[in-house]
């Protein structure tokens, strides 16, 4: 029997081998380039993140505290719109302002936080907060980027069995040095998530195809085509524009196996996402009376009828068939545009985007891929129909698309490469960086500047947290930017009024409102065209420190030079 014992010497041989051309090369690269990923990641967040800006995150995240706390969907950031319909609509006939039900968001992305929240428990009790406050430094955008980290292995896959391997790793690394990626990262919405979905979606669906038309290799198919549904429910429940991936998964289904189980794939995929939306719709009832609650009236803000949010400010919105639908008509025009002109052709960093749209008059070989590309860009077109009617996050949400296009953009780039026909190898790979270069100028050109500071105005987590620690956890605070103070200082947070009447009317007959907070969110409004005849006429005087003799919170005082006033019903910080 041979000796199986190697001397020493043969041993650093084998060794020194694997690093230079082995597998210890394929490691030593891949740690490296992990490396790089996550000194992006870190260098961006430092750069760039200074605590939460956006509004809808901060909802998210109160929400998901509160289901931390109570195993509820309800939330302390209360609309009037949401008090109307609950009015109108719930069995109670009520508004229900202690523990009020959350009748907007979809619950998923609050649930996944909320667990992560049990580790920061401390920092919501904390009285004070300093710098950025804990469970959005160490939770939120954690999350985030995990969920990028993920989306970005998923871009691999995705290249490589629609394409090849090297395909696979250069659409990987465009999407890790796009700047759009980190921006939606490090922005607290559930955007993230919905592109990890998303793709999950599109790449489990590829892989069932795949495998039911490959005979050797049928086992698993049904599988990935379970996972694929699963990832577009789980869509649908993190944001409602998510409803598009499902009719554009299950169209890619039926039209590739037709042969094998015509559409009755289709039908059944498209039944079984149906039936799985039921609970939530049946909660929403329960709750509310209305399928999907409040959320359907909100596509009527930023109408010309109800500028801005001020739809969710009203307590009594005049509201009309006729007029529902030409006020929806004129917004979708005017979004349809502006997102066409700038959200599409702006898409992830632009340049590939444009190799997207021109891929769709190129034929690939495969016709699996080509199929594919016509029902993402069938999803796509759907979007763009939806979308216009949303909020501005719903349609930041195209970014869904843009790791589909990174990998049509780079395959039909790379098609253009080949016909240039160089003769020497490094000319392509050369392009090649070229191409990825430019696709991260502007993550570049981003982390250039010194370091952003703090979202003020208006948020300033420190002063909010000083107000909201003057109002007692069972009294009621009306601000101007209730999901701030909901979310750092815990408090049930009333969203201003329109109208100072309707402010008298919560007070007076529904529950007795202890303290009113402007922030810059309010003063900072166009003089003339917004306070002094528009939609915040009725709170002008109060802006100025002219407190009628009749209004019940008249004492008070300024904060940040002036930025900012509290006023309460009594003198509270001396107590």
């Amino acid at each position: 029997m041979a000796d199986t014992k190697k001397p020493f010497a043969v041993k650093v041989q084998d060794l020194v081998y694997n690093v230079e051309v082995g597998l210890g090369l394929r490691i030593v690269q891949g740690v490296l380039y992990a490396l790089l990923i996550l000194g992006v990641m870190v260098v961006f967040t430092a750069k760039r993140f200074a605590g939460l800006k956006e509004a809808e995150a901060m909802d998210q995240a109160q929400l998901a505290r509160n289901f931390m706390e109570g195993h509820r969907l309800v939330t302390q950031n209360i609309r009037p719109a949401s008090m109307w319909y609950l009015i109108e609509n719930s069995r109670q006939h009520a508004p229900q302002m202690e523990r009020h039900p959350d009748i907007v968001n979809p619950p998923l992305y609050p649930a996944l936080l909320s667990v992560g929240f049990l580790a920061t428990r401390g920092a919501f009790a904390s009285e004070n907060i300093g710098g950025v406050f804990t469970p959005e430094q160490w939770i939120i955008v954690p999350f985030g980027h995990l969920c990028t980290i993920l989306s970005g292995l998923l871009v691999y896959l995705l290249g490589r069995r629609l394409f090849d391997n090297r395909h696979g790793f250069w659409a990987m690394t465009a999407f890790y040095v796009s700047a759009s990626v980190w921006e939606v990262s490090v922005s607290g919405l559930n955007l993230s998530l919905l592109v990890l979905e998303t793709l999950g979606a599109w790449y489990f669906a590829l892989a069932a195809v795949d495998k039911r038309l490959t005979p050797e290799g049928t086992r698993g198919w049904t599988g990935f085509l379970l996972l694929s549904l699963l990832c577009s429910i789980a869509a649908v429940y993190t944001r409602y524009i998510g409803v598009v991936v499902a009719p554009a998964v299950a169209f890619f289904i039926g039209l590739m196996l037709r042969r094998a189980v015509g559409w009755k794939l289709t039908f059944i995929y498209l039944l079984l996402f149906t039936l799985a939306l039921a609970p939530w719709m049946v909660r929403n009832v329960f709750v509310s009376g209305g399928a999907f609650g409040l959320a359907p009236y909100l596509l009527l803000n930023g109408t010309k009828v109800f500028e801005g949010d001020t739809f969710e400010r009203m307590l009594a919105p005049a509201l009309g068939a006729g007029r529902i639908v030409h006020t929806l008509a004129g917004k979708w025009a005017t979004n349809f545009a502006a997102l066409y002109d700038t959200g599409l052709r702006g898409l992830g960093e632009g340049l590939l985007t444009c190799f997207f749209l021109a891929s769709f008059f190129f034929r690939f070989s495969k016709p699996l891929v080509n199929q594919f590309q016509w029902c993402a860009g069938g999803g796509l077109l759907l979007f763009l129909l939806l979308a216009p009617l949303g909020s501005a996050a719903t349609q930041r949400a195209v970014a869904l698309f843009w790791p589909l296009a990174l990998v049509y953009g780079l395959a039909f780039f790379f098609v253009l490469l080949h016909r240039l026909q160089f003769q020497y190898r490094l000319l392509n790979q050369g392009m090649t960086l070229v191409i990825i270069l430019l696709t991260a100028a502007p993550l570049v050109m981003l982390l250039v500047p010194a370091r952003i500071g703090p979202p003020y105005p208006p948020y300033y987590p420190p002063f909010i947290k000083h107000v909201t620690t003057l109002v007692r956890p069972n009294e009621l605070l009306c601000t101007d930017m209730s999901w701030a103070t909901a979310w750092y200082g815990k408090r049930d947070s009333l969203m201003l009024p329109l109208s100072l009447d309707e402010f008298y009317a919560i007070n007076d007959n529904t529950r007795r409102i202890n303290g009113l907070y402007f922030t810059t969110f309010t003063r900072d409004r166009s003089y003339v065209r917004e306070l002094l005849t528009g939609p915040y006429r009725n709170w002008f005087p109060l802006n100025e420190g002219r407190i009628p003799p009749d209004f019940p919170l008249n004492q008070g005082f300024p904060l940040n030079n002036m930025d900012q006033l509290f006023l309460t019903d009594r003198t509270r910080w001396g107590d």
